[in-house]
């Protein structure tokens, strides 16, 4: 029994005498130089012989299995070791040991596929070894690696023959990978012979699938993408193709997507048909019964009645009038009314349906979206009940009506969207005026902002000035990482520094036009520059101008509607727009108050003469270095014999010493310093971090420099010297708010005493 379910393994892995594997071939010349022996063997042993897979150090395809080690460790499915062969009982008289190929050490583990021993993996040799146990284990390791491959090998094969009966089938099999758009990732090679498409062109990029269709086709698959992200796991669509050459084909396509754990789309495969000569007779038959078609019926109500255990459901005209469906076409089957149904929709439809017919709910009672012949939606209020039930209670037949709401929901959904705008309206206002962010603002709305405007990508711009050039900053936008360029563009986003700085192209027309730009077919429009490298394909968009007093200000973009845009949704948005448009008026006004207020302190805190911080701005500044602690070195000056340059020169000139004086004493400190004007000839300097000592050389060192300089006016040259007194605050001065009144008391003393020692000298006050 063992022995025909090996045979029939090593049958289905395709095993064969004299098909060595050039793969294996390298690991077992690889393995016989790593374990120092000169033979290494994958062989197969079946119920006649035994052959090798791979082998090196040896020359026969084939050996008699009845007295070779490898049958021994298969029959026995465990490993075998003899390090010397003639030292062994069991193997010193095999006929392998005495006549060539004179084996004296042998060392093997069983191969297993699916966990049947089919042959060895082992290594031979003529000389005795000392095999140790970690050497044979890793034998074990390199078996299981050689199994894996075979297996993987049997695998590919088998994926071969399936791709080359696919090739040979009248249906053509399409995969895509979905990254914000669909990435082609196979195609099978007989697209081109069925319906004359470029396989090669698929595969390498420079085509599309989308490039043989239709605009309606597009829309088709683009529909299909839209039912998959949403959740439905299979779908179909019919639409033509349009080759380069040969005649248009009608096709068929039937899909079913692929989700990650998290639910989010990842892979969409699709069977295609040719369905040109059902198209043929459809569209020959439909011509024929509208030509038949006598009278309308008078009632306003759909009505149908279904026999659930045939699958046949009756309907009126009026029912096949309310989706556009000629009544000689009606399909009686549920699969066609399933077909109607929004996929959206369908599942819950479904549901309600079953609960009503297994007795938990007293009637079908529900509203949903049914497709018109005519490619729209059209809400249906359906009522419906059992009339017969078996013995058991299983329903027979279902009987009810349909009504066309399409008016009256459309109103409810415009009420609630408007409801829905006019919160998160109130919302983003209420952000700003909480945060004092609009940016923030922007992007906490944008997905609000998407979902009522059943759009897939969005955008808040704001036109600013940069570089004395007019841009559009972007507040909050979409995700757009969808290549490297993108996410950089996304990286710049995030630290808000994201700038449109063309507007020669599709938005740019809004902002450059200052209008509405609506257009379902961006490719035809005049403004359109196509799309980035990477970027989905923008099916539909709409840009909205902010305007502010006429002129605009800022754009929304929307782009990717399921549906067409029309201007209706440009005229529902227009007071998200003027809400918007009053916050940028909101935000210029807040930075302009911003920005007088901060002129107005440093003006009131700057000396006019000087332009150095005043009096005011030297107090504060001592508060604060009295609050935060630290040494620091406080001095008070002023000029020697001011009053006989003004009365030798002209106030004009003193004012030119005082200026000088100002100067010098700018350059002369470091950014932590500070320099003030306290009044008239006097001024104040704090020196931060700075010893005693260190602060006295400078300050001695300025003096020097005011001695020795000169100020030139109305070609006179006018010399003055300076008198210092200073007071240095030892970094564990403990705080006291009165502290620096007691600075500038001390500091003031000093100065006094160095005018009565005689000027131009820095007197330190304790």
């Amino acid at each position: 029994m063992a022995e025909s379910l090996r045979v029939e393994k090593i049958r289905e892995f395709g095993l064969y005498i004299g098909q060595e594997d050039p793969q294996l071939n390298g690991l077992m010349k690889a393995l016989a130089a790593w374990l120092d022996v000169p033979m290494a063997f994958v062989s197969i042993v079946d119920n006649e012989t035994q052959f090798f897979k791979a082998k090196t150090g040896f020359d026969g395809e084939e050996i008699d299995p009845e007295p070779s080690f490898c049958n021994y460790v298969v029959s026995n499915e465990a490993q075998l070791l003899i390090n010397d062969a003639l030292k062994s009982k069991q193997f010193k008289d095999n006929p392998y040991v005495i006549d060539a190929p004179n084996v004296r050490f042998y060392a093997g583990v069983p191969l297993k596929l699916d966990d049947v021993t089919v042959g060895t993996v082992c290594v031979l040799d003529t000389q005795p070894h000392n095999f140790t146990d970690k050497e044979l284990e890793s034998l074990s390791h390199v078996s299981e690696h050689v199994s894996q491959y075979l297996t993987l090998s049997l695998k590919h094969q088998q994926l071969v023959q399936e791709r080359s009966f696919i090739d040979d089938t009248p249906a053509a099999l399409i995969k895509w990978r979905y990254n914000m758009a669909l990435d082609l990732q196979y195609v099978s090679a007989n697209m081109s012979t069925l319906f004359n498409i470029p396989s090669d062109q698929l595969r390498d990029g420079s085509k599309s699938f989308e490039d043989f269709l239709d605009d309606k086709g597009r829309k088709e698959l683009n529909f299909l993408l839209s039912n998959h992200l949403a959740g439905v796991a299979t779908s179909e669509a019919q639409f033509r193709l349009v080759p380069a050459k040969g005649p248009e084909r009608w096709v068929k396509l039937l899909s079913k997507s692929f989700y990650d754990p998290e639910g989010r789309l990842e892979n969409i495969h699709a069977m295609l048909i040719d369905n040109t000569a059902n198209r043929y007779f459809e569209r020959r038959l439909n011509e024929a019964n509208q030509q038949m078609r006598l009278v309308l019926e008078a009632s306003g109500l759909g009505t149908w009645d279904w026999n659930v255990p045939t699958d046949t459901n009756k309907v009126n005209q009026r029912w096949c009038e309310l989706l556009g469906i000629e009544y000689a076409n009606f399909d009686p089957s549920l699969y066609f009314w399933e077909s109607l149904v929004h996929p959206a929709d369908l599942k819950r439809v479904e549901r309600e349906l079953q609960a009503h017919m297994v007795g938990d709910t007293p009637a079908f009672s529900t509203i949903y979206r049914m497709r018109h012949a005519q490619g729209y939606w059209v809400w249906i209020e359906t009522y419906g009940r059992v009339v017969e039930r078996d013995s058991a209670g299983k329903a027979l037949r279902l009987t009810g009506t349909h009504r066309d709401i399409t008016e009256k929901k459309e109103a409810e959904l415009l009420d609630t969207k408007q409801r829905q705008l006019l919160s998160f309206i109130n919302k983003a206002q209420a952000l700003y005026l909480n945060d004092k962010d609009l940016s923030k603002a922007c992007q906490d709305i944008l997905p609000e902002l998407i979902e009522i405007a059943d759009s897939q990508f969005a955008f808040i711009g704001e036109m600013q000035k940069r570089n004395g050039k007019d841009v559009l900053y972007i507040h909050a936008i979409s995700e757009l990482s969808w290549n490297e360029q993108s996410s950089e563009l996304y990286k710049a986003y995030l630290r808000g520094e994201l700038f449109f700085e063309s507007l020669n192209n599709l938005f740019g027309r809004t902002i450059t036009s200052n209008e509405v730009v609506l257009t379902n077919e961006p490719s035809q429009h005049a403004a359109s520059k196509g799309t980035p490298s990477g970027h989905p394909r923008i099916m539909r968009f709409l840009g909205l101008p902010i305007r502010l007093q006429g002129n605009v200000v800022g754009m929304i973009g929307l782009a990717n509607k399921l549906n067409d845009y029309e201007q209706s949704d440009a005229t529902f948005l227009q007071p998200l727009l003027d809400a918007l448009g009053a916050l940028f008026y909101a935000v210029q006004l807040d930075k302009a108050r911003i920005d007088a207020e901060r002129r107005l302190k440093n003006m009131a805190m700057t000396d006019a003469l000087t332009g150095v911080p005043n009096r005011r701005a030297f107090i504060e500044r001592c508060q604060l270095l009295n609050d935060e602690g630290g040494a620091r070195s406080v001095a008070i000056l002023d000029i020697d014999h001011f009053k006989r340059v003004n009365d030798t020169f002209g106030h004009a000139a003193g004012d030119a010493v005082i200026k000088h004086l100002a100067e010098s004493l700018a350059r002369s400190i470091r950014s932590d310093d500070m320099v003030a004007r306290l009044g008239g000839e006097e001024f104040a300097l704090i020196l931060n971090s700075d010893s005693k000592d260190k602060a006295h050389q400078r300050l001695e060192a300025l003096r020097q420099e005011i001695e020795q300089s000169q100020v030139t006016f109305d070609g006179e040259q006018i010399g003055y010297t300076i008198s210092i007194g200073a007071l240095f605050i030892a970094e564990d001065e403990p705080a006291n708010s009165d502290l620096e009144q007691a600075v500038l008391d001390h500091a003031d003393k000093a100065l006094y005493d160095a005018k009565k020692s005689g000027r131009n000298r820095v007197v330190w006050g304790t």
